[in-house]
């Protein structure tokens, strides 16, 4: 038993610490690409169907959950915005998360596209397929579909043909409402505090006005459907994104943002009619954030990437990689990462692999002096929790820290982000 034991260690520190790994590149890759807009910007949006065949593993939650219905479509929407010969993508998917190396594929399957220039976002859904391999059927076992990432892939790249083609002289505004302070959303970890904007950023025709795309960002998990659920889902974002199509809006696009330790729903029941209710009134704030938007000129469109690594020393993580449940490339022991940012004339938003706390969220946002800057979270990662290192150390957050590639996870991020120690 002894040697069992010893000899389980030794794998465990050889599989996460040397073996089928790369060495770390000497510099880290940084991009960055400015375009000057003389006249309006074209844009275009589309979506696709991603649901999954029924059966297949669900993410989140618990393990051994196989889907056995489907309740609402899963959907992959697409805005491309484009000047000249520069296109950039907003691509939001009814997932609940996607990985580094996958998104980088599934970019690839992108023509005309550079890879910084599109900006895949993960709703983190707990109703859609596991793409991250961590709730198979029993501990450690992968719940990945392979045909289904090659479905997901084709399916991407179909809505962003579409929304390119479909591309048209336009002009922009954004608003913001509140959501309420109870009723709708709460923090189960802090009472009260979660990220209260509903943020929109609406694309119109020059010629006519009639809708061309909206960006809808709220930060919340979709999690009205509760854990013992097996139905496949896109939870609230379907029914979001349904009603606001429904209202004459066009094709909506939704974004996470700052939903980390622990910003979930508050409504009932927790079913097919609670997703529709929180749907519901989160379309009412929407369209009050619409009503109050301004013109939002676009002179410049600017994106900047970087990668950023994290070591991956949580204990799930190691052994998940060990048992390849976990597919993700190593570089000397840690995961390669990747941080953004996007702006489009004075609408700012940054890119996070994963799931920020608001905490973490607001310091990014100060040290960085944008109080209203938009935060895209699950973006091209899911890495887990992103946490300032007071919330990290807070035997409070002990959960989190454990779904979290390691301790320093968010301040890594945070310091890829402002360039601050």
């Amino acid at each position: 038993m002894a040697r069992a034991f010893a000899l389980g260690s030794l794998l465990v520190t050889a599989g996460c610490a040397g073996v089928f790994q790369h060495a770390r590149p000497s510099q880290l890759m940084q991009w960055s690409a400015t375009t000057r807009v003389d006249g309006p910007v074209q844009v275009g949006s589309a979506e696709r169907d991603i649901t999954p065949a029924v059966g297949g593993w669900l993410a989140g939650f618990d393990l051994a959950r196989a889907s056995t219905a489907v309740g609402s479509p899963l959907k992959v929407r697409a805005m491309v915005i484009a000047s000249g010969s520069r296109r950039i993508a907003i691509v939001g998917v009814d997932l609940l998360g996607v990985m580094r190396e996958d998104v980088d594929w599934i970019k690839r399957g992108l023509p005309g596209f550079a890879n910084g220039d599109v900006f895949v976002c993960a709703s983190h859904t707990h109703a859609g397929p596991d793409l991250i391999g961590l709730w198979g059927y029993y501990f450690l076992s992968s719940g990945r579909d392979r045909d289904y990432l090659v479905q997901l892939r084709a399916a991407v790249a179909a809505a962003v043909a579409e929304a390119a083609a479909n591309a048209a002289p336009a002009r922009f505004r954004t608003g913001e409402a509140l959501l309420p302070t109870t009723g709708l959303i709460k923090n189960a970890n802090r009472a009260g505090v979660f990220d209260r904007r509903l943020v929109v950023l609406h694309a119109e025709a020059v010629d006519g006005g009639r809708p061309l795309g909206t960006l809808l960002h709220l930060a919340c998990h979709p999690e009205v459907l509760p854990r013992r659920n097996t139905v496949l889902s896109a939870d609230f974002v379907g029914p979001l994104c349904d009603a606001w199509r429904a209202r004459g809006h066009g094709q909506a696009v939704f974004a996470n943002g700052a939903l980390g330790a622990m910003i979930s729903p508050a409504v009932q029941p927790r079913d097919a009619t609670g997703e529709a209710a929180f749907g519901a009134a989160a379309c009412e704030v929407a369209e009050r954030a619409l009503a109050t938007a301004t013109p939002l000129p676009i002179d410049a469109i600017e994106v900047r990437r970087r990668d950023v690594y994290l070591p991956l020393v949580s204990a799930g993580f190691r052994l998940g990689r060990l048992t390849t449940a976990l597919q993700r490339e190593l570089f000397d022991g840690e995961a390669r990462s990747t941080v953004g940012y996007l702006r489009l004339g004075a609408f700012e938003a940054v890119a996070l692999p994963g799931e920020a706390e608001p905490a973490f969220a607001e310091r990014i946002r100060a040290e960085l002096q944008r109080p209203n800057l938009l935060i895209l979270g699950l973006c091209d990662d899911e890495v887990g929790y992103l946490m300032r290192d007071q919330e990290a150390r807070d035997p409070e957050f002990a959960y989190e820290r454990s779904v979290s590639p390691c301790r320093t996870a968010g301040e890594r991020v945070r310091s890829a982000i402002t360039g601050r120690p």
